[in-house]
């Protein structure tokens, strides 16, 4: 769970014109087993930037654990994350015009209010051909975020290692112990999306 956090928080703090982490706990909550909190930009607009760099971060926990301790032995623990990248990566190419292949353009017409828990479901208007360039779209974001992440925390591994080190003995590390990690470590910025 340090690591996994720690992955989430590091990516988070390298990536260019990310909303700063205010905290990173591995207290469990609710079902959460950590949790770490940015604090949102004001002049921070949902940009194609800053939504890449959105699905980076949630990737940086199961990612972190894949450096760390093997793909064999990845935890439960991301599949909010994943569920969460596949959702903005889809809403990116389908609702936002962000794909390159489709252009600008909204593809589905929304029907209905919230049922039971779900998003709005959407009626399809568009072909099989579009569809599957939708998929494939989606799969670009996510593998381009996935890449992006990665590089990060594999250029930054003694500095993931040094967080989860504070965070296993602390349990919590606020925003000033994270930058003064940061300032006192050889970091590597993300590059740009």
């Amino acid at each position: 769970m340090a690591y996994h956090e720690a992955g989430h928080a590091l990516v988070g703090a390298l990536m260019p014109d990310y909303d700063p982490v205010q905290k990173v706990s591995i207290i469990p909550r609710g079902r959460a087993g950590g949790l770490t909190w940015f604090v949102p930009r004001e002049d921070q607009m949902s940009s194609r930037s800053y939504l890449q760099n959105q699905m980076a971060v949630a990737l940086g926990g199961r990612i972190a654990e894949e450096i760390v301790f093997g793909e064999e032995e990845v935890t439960t623990g991301a599949s909010s994350d994943l569920q969460q990248v596949a959702r903005v990566a889809r809403q990116m190419v389908t609702r936002f015009g962000m794909s390159d292949r489709l252009g600008p353009i909204a593809l589905g017409r929304s029907q209905g209010g919230m049922f039971l828990g779900r998003d709005i479901m959407a009626e399809r208007d568009f072909s099989e051909e579009t569809a599957a360039t939708i998929d494939d779209e989606v799969r670009n974001l996510v593998e381009q975020a996935y890449r992006r992440a990665k590089v990060v925390l594999t250029e930054n591994r003694s500095v993931l290692n040094a967080l989860a080190d504070m965070l296993i003995e602390r349990e919590t590390v606020d925003s000033e112990e994270l930058q003064e990690l940061l300032a006192t470590s050889d970091v590597k910025m993300a590059s740009v999306a």
